[in-house]
């Protein structure tokens, strides 16, 4: 009745959890006796080593308190104990020791002079000569030397295992301490067994290799089933996500929920781009209308600013003895060349809509532009680092204009960044465009703002007029290209220009220096 109740249970349960079921039973065995083994292994192996740790505690201990006694009997101060002392007396508290302790090497380490002195062996060696007792000791002293500062900072014992793994050596660590100071570190080593160390590790990567390759087994079955179960729901929340924000594609899929997936994406991309010629028209038609009320307001300001500096002049000449009269006049000519300078914006801004272009290396003119503003970058503590693609094509552009693009997009980077930072000027080629992005550390921009930025007059300056942004994304729009923005307030922004590749053009090495600039 039991049995029956069971296969009524698998049976309503889905395909799915079925097969899950049943991997998991299949599994189950072997992972449970293998997580035994491991812990069985491991409680062996700690009474080996716990066995090995009472035998060197106890041969440490017992041969420290002589060496104090020893020490202690000499009637002298910590501070005025020598090294040499301090190795002889070792030598003779420990020789006795030596021969009943086969295979046990004991040491000692003064820290005032940083030598040791170790006596016995873990391998019954030859006689060694000097030169290579000396180099034996400096490989003990390297390897060692961790666990002696630890001992003698923390002026307690330690057990540690050192050496490497087909060669490792077991160390009892204790502080000699003469007065409550400590005048040197002693130690003793077993060596273990190598054939039982490479038996330790060959059964710990056996096992965990067991254990991963059950585990890789059950996951990728599982990832297999749920992808194929859960592909409709994927597919259902991705189109859910897309009606509130159509720039969220739908993941990539394997098999026919793919090609579905792939479609849509394609359907939304051209969306997307529709929505941005649309918005392209917009802000053409803006520029246009916007343009020729600039144009016209620029000229009916500049006659009477004419007007004013030629005033000025004059003034200049027939009241140069009136006292004061520089200081006015030339408060005068900074406010008529401030208006002269927005003017000249208006007018840049209302221009025709017309480029004379030519072939030109973007890096080229990005070096030419850098080496008038450096001054003004390292003014303001901004540190330029260029990271240039030496194969960069060629393109089609008015020179005059793209400078004018990248001074505006450096100028506003380096003012978003008050305190000093970094600005990162990078080109690449992205199928058949060229790529200039500019990467600030600046202040960042809100969301709110970024939506705003190239809009005509719209500015965050005092002094700003809210052109340059407007003025760069018409020449850019001139060029064919586009102009994208990512930021996060507090962390910095990305400008990334695109402009397309000259027809023919081939890949070019300009043997740019990328190296830094700036402060």
């Amino acid at each position: 009745m039991k049995n029956k109740k069971i296969l009524l249970f698998f049976k309503q349960k889905s395909l799915t959890n079925q097969i899950v079921i049943i991997i998991a039973a299949i599994m189950i065995v072997p992972l449970v006796a293998l997580i035994y083994d491991i812990f069985f292994a491991s409680q062996t192996e700690r009474v080996i080593f716990l066995e090995k740790e009472q035998r060197l505690k106890a041969l440490v201990q017992s041969t420290n308190e002589e060496f104090t006694k020893r020490l202690e009997s000499l009637g002298v101060s910590p501070g005025d104990i020598s090294s040499t002392v301090l190795h002889n007396e070792f030598t003779q508290v420990v020789e006795p020791h030596v021969p009943a302790n086969s295979g046990i090497r004991f040491g000692l380490y003064v820290p005032r002079t940083e030598k040791i002195s170790v006596l016995g062996f873990l391998h019954n060696y030859r006689n060694l000569s000097p030169a290579e007792e000396a180099k034996r000791e400096k490989e003990i002293f390297a390897n060692t030397k961790p666990g002696l500062i630890a001992a003698e900072m923390s002026r307690e014992s330690s057990f540690r295992i050192s050496g490497s793994w087909d060669d490792q050596v077991l160390e009892y660590i204790s502080p000699v301490t003469l007065e409550g100071k400590v005048v040197a570190v002693m130690w003793a080593g077993d060596r273990l067994n190598p054939f039982f160390s490479q038996s330790i590790l060959a059964r710990k990567l056996l096992r965990y290799f067991t254990l991963a390759v059950l585990a890789l087994v059950m996951v990728a079955t599982l990832l297999t089933i749920r992808n194929v179960t859960t592909g409709v729901n994927r597919l259902k929340q991705g189109l859910q996500q897309m009606e509130g924000d159509i720039h969220r594609l739908l993941p990539d899929m394997s098999g026919e929920l793919g090609q579905i997936a792939q479609a849509v994406n394609r359907m939304a991309r051209g969306l997307v781009e529709k929505e941005r010629l649309e918005d392209q028209l917009r802000h053409s038609e803006q520029f246009i209308a916007l343009g020729r009320l600039a144009t016209g307001v620029a000229h009916e300001l500049r006659n009477p600013i004419g007007i004013i500096k030629t005033l000025v002049e004059l003034m200049k000449q027939d009241y140069s003895q009136v006292s004061g009269i520089d200081e006015f006049t030339k408060a005068i000519d900074e406010q008529v060349d401030r208006q002269n300078m927005v003017i000249q914006e208006l007018l840049d801004f209302g221009r025709p809509t017309t480029v004379s272009v030519k072939e030109c290396s973007v890096n080229q003119l990005i070096k030419g532009v850098l080496s008038f503003s450096a001054a003004m970058l390292r003014k303001q503590h901004v540190r330029v680092r260029l990271q240039l693609d030496n194969a960069l094509p060629l393109i089609l552009g008015d020179t005059e204009k793209l400078k004018q693009i990248f001074v505006n997009l450096i100028v506003n980077a380096a003012e978003a960044m008050p305190f000093g930072g970094e600005l990162v000027i990078k080109t690449a080629t992205l199928k058949d465009a060229v790529t200039i992005a500019f990467t600030d550390t600046g202040t960042g921009i809100s969301k709110e703002e970024k939506s705003k930025i190239f809009n005509p007059y719209y500015t965050t300056k005092k002094t700003g007029t809210g052109l340059g942004l407007s003025i760069s994304l018409q020449s850019i729009m001139l060029h064919g290209g586009k102009i994208e923005v990512e930021s996060v307030p507090g962390e910095g922004s990305t400008f990334t220009v695109q402009l397309p590749i000259a027809q023919g053009s081939k890949d070019r090495s300009d043997n740019i220096d990328t190296t830094d600039t700036g402060d």
